[in-house]
């Protein structure tokens, strides 16, 4: 088992708190609130290592890939907290962890998409959520649509953030995850925030190995379900695009949650 290291350090470059483990490492920070510029360091004794991570008690626990050993998550503050539960990072007392993956646990049936921990412009951390949009208000930021926040109705801070394609027709937004998963079904979740939003009438899902669809969508903020192939396939990405539009005055059209299930391998 590799041995983990997570860590908070401030703005200055100074350790406030650390711990260590062979397959779990724990880090509680008591009595002291989070500060601009404090960044919570993740970092593992081996390369291309599959861990379970929760950094705040209020952030899902994600299945992460780190390619390269090491996490860096910064703290959010002001706007950036915006695409976070409002409790989130709050406080003089935290807690998070990460633990190796057990090989048992990859062959369960699980969103692959998920990753609340995502960050904009990470690199060797997956999955991992990017888009032409060129949007950059928190609210609308490509991490948002895998960050396993699935309330549809409204549009905003959390838990309304979203996937927005800044006006743009011919935007894509794609997932990566690092490594070959096996992908069976994906599922669209657009936001319904009817009548300020409209929607996607139809869109096309790629994959890396070459297989691509069109799905049709419909005026509703349900997850909607479609398949990847009878047995599904082995693909390194998924990529959402070629989105049209219904014929209706309203101007935002957004995506709540891209979701894809199957298993690790």
């Amino acid at each position: 088992m590799p041995q983990l290291t997570l860590s908070l350090v401030g703005a200055d470059g100074t350790v406030r708190g650390t711990s260590t483990g062979e397959d779990l490492v724990q880090l509680d920070t008591r009595y002291a609130e989070y500060q601009p510029g404090d960044v919570l360091v993740l970092e593992s004794g081996e390369k291309n290592v599959e861990l379970e991570v929760m950094l705040d008690e209020s952030l899902p626990p994600s299945v992460v890939y780190l390619a390269d050993g090491r996490l860096e998550f910064p703290i959010p503050f002001e706007a950036a907290r915006d695409s976070y539960p409002s409790h989130a990072f709050l406080g003089d007392t935290h807690w998070g962890y990460a633990r190796v993956l057990d090989p048992r646990e990859r062959s369960s049936w699980r969103n692959l998409a998920l990753n609340s921990h995502d960050l904009e412009g990470a690199d060797g951390i997956y999955p991992h959520a990017s888009t032409n949009s060129g949007a950059t208000n928190p609210r609308f930021i490509a991490r948002n649509a895998i960050d396993g926040t699935w309330q549809s109705i409204h549009h905003g801070r959390w838990p309304y953030e979203s996937w927005g394609i800044n006006g743009r027709d011919d935007a894509w937004l794609q997932v990566d995850f690092g490594r070959p998963v096996h992908a069976e079904e994906a599922v669209l979740v657009l936001r319904a925030d009817f009548p300020h939003d409209t929607w996607w009438e139809q869109a096309t899902l790629t994959c890396s190995d070459g297989f691509e669809t069109t799905v049709h969508l419909k005026k509703t903020g349900v997850p909607q379900r479609f398949s990847l192939g009878e047995v599904g396939r082995d693909i390194e990405w998924i990529r959402l695009s070629d989105m049209v539009r219904a014929d209706d005055p309203a101007e935002f059209p957004a995506l709540t949650q891209l979701i894809v299930m199957g298993t690790l391998g």
